[in-house]
């Protein structure tokens, strides 16, 4: 968890979500899908190499799991949560 938490805080930051909303326009959902695709990718491959092989099934859990993480401290840290009126 501890490897999870450390990289979902880096591809909070590292994954630049302005490809995203360029290929997407108006489709905000879209794009927002796809860039916190892109985030869980970046935070869990490290995770998946570490521990595939050590850990039962870190190949095919851990991309869920990071999604979950990535959700949780994206809304404590206030990351995307602005309120349009």
């Amino acid at each position: 968890m501890d490897d999870i938490i450390t990289n979902v805080k880096k591809a909070l930051t590292a994954v630049d979500p302005t490809p995203f909303f360029v290929k997407y326009g108006n489709n905000s959902w879209a794009a927002v899908k796809e860039y916190q695709a892109a985030q869980v990718a970046y935070a869990s491959a490290p995770v998946v190499k570490k521990y595939t092989g050590v850990l039962a099934a870190a190949d095919v859990y851990t991309a869920s799991t990071t999604f979950i993480i990535l959700e949780s401290l994206r809304l404590d840290l206030g990351v995307g949560s602005e309120v349009h009126a």
